[in-house]
């Protein structure tokens, strides 16, 4: 069916479809992260709507490239590090540029075993800053803050963003991780569109 009319519809109706669902699969991971970033801040609804948002986006890639393999890997590997940049590196991006920096003393810390589900365990402190009044802030093992110590908190008085820990965010990072995934991801277009059009 190559070069016949019914093939050269395919095509186009793929392509079509394609520059579509792509589309709509970036459109949904920035919707997780900013499901994760801002309320309800859920964890589980910003991974749901991050793994359609990569699929979407990988099969509208390869939907785009008329369905070589190569397609879909490229998508789904720059998609997938453009969700962990926008949600995690989007958090601290955030709070950087929206909230401020206290210090604040641990009040309490309380050890949470989370085996059943995560296979470690993890903690939530209690901080008490001179502004934005207190927090609760979850962490991992290897995250722990020392009772009664001092710690740098980025909050937002506004409640608005989750504070966090100012150690586990470090600007610079988060910024060429962010600025590092979308170029990824627009290579990984720029690149179908050049193999198409070799192929074509």
């Amino acid at each position: 069916m190559a070069g016949s009319p019914a093939g050269d519809l395919a095509q186009r109706i793929g392509i079509r479809t394609g520059r579509v669902v792509a589309p709509a699969g970036l459109a949904a991971i920035l919707a997780a992260a900013l499901v994760f970033i801002l309320p309800p801040h859920s964890t589980i609804a910003a991974l749901v709507i991050g793994i359609a948002g990569v699929a979407a986006f990988g099969l509208g890639m390869v939907r785009f490239a008329g369905g070589p393999w190569w397609a879909l890997i490229i998508a789904v590997a720059s998609s997938a590090l453009l969700f962990a940049a926008v949600t995690v590196g989007g958090r601290g991006l955030a709070l950087h540029t929206f909230g401020l920096t206290e210090s604040c003393q641990v009040v309490h810390r309380e050890e949470v075993d989370t085996r059943s589900r995560y296979q470690h365990y993890g903690f939530v402190h209690t901080v008490a800053c001179p502004l934005g009044g207190t927090f609760t802030i979850r962490t991992d093992s290897t995250d722990r803050q020392p009772q009664g110590a001092r710690a740098a908190v980025l909050d937002d008085p506004g409640g608005l963003l989750e504070p966090d820990f100012a150690i586990r965010h470090n600007l610079a990072v988060e910024i060429i991780a962010l600025l590092a995934s979308i170029a990824l991801v627009a290579g990984a277009v720029e690149f179908t569109r050049r193999r198409i059009r070799a192929a074509s």
